[in-house]
């Protein structure tokens, strides 16, 4: 029976954090569910056909029988709640070990995100600097190609003048 209120109380706790139910209400649910049972004792529900009886046992020893049941079953619901509480112990830090995972993954993200930017840059930089230089080279060949025909043109022109 235990066995069975503890997989109850843990499918609850693992129910109520899928569907995103809050904790405590979660714990409530499993705190009654544990109850029942010691209710159920209490009440009398299970009894034996001696314990309804009471002329064939002495009250003091059915007293006492209860009152050891009623115990026993309290003992089982703190040692259920303190399993549960671990689960959910558990639970919460593997929950804030994958957020802060989840962070950091995320700050890696922006940080490779800004190294890319900065790449980017510089190759943005590099490509306009080269053009640059690319663009002065084919400026200077054009001017020393105006200043060399201009300077061969014109003894050109003199001679062909002087010949015709």
């Amino acid at each position: 029976m235990t066995t069975l209120i503890l997989m109850v109380a843990g499918g609850l706790l693992g129910w109520s954090a899928y569907h995103k139910i809050p904790e405590a209400f979660a714990v409530a649910i499993a705190a009654a569910i544990m109850v029942l049972p010691v209710y159920l004792v209490a009440s009398g529900e299970g009894r034996t056909q001696a314990e309804e009886d009471p002329a064939k046992e002495d009250p003091a020893q059915v007293l006492r029988r209860r009152v050891q049941a009623v115990n026993q079953a309290f003992t089982e619901a703190v040692a259920l709640m303190d399993l549960l509480r671990r689960d959910l112990d558990a639970q919460q830090a593997a929950r804030e070990a994958l957020l802060a995972e989840a962070e950091r993954q995320q700050r890696l993200l922006e940080l490779n995100e800004e190294e890319a930017e900065k790449i980017r840059q510089i190759l943005i930089g590099e490509t306009k600097a080269s053009i640059r230089a690319g663009r002065r080279r084919e400026l200077r060949f054009f001017l020393a190609g105006i200043l060399l025909s201009a300077a061969l043109s014109i003894p050109i022109g003199i001679w062909v003048n002087s010949i015709s």
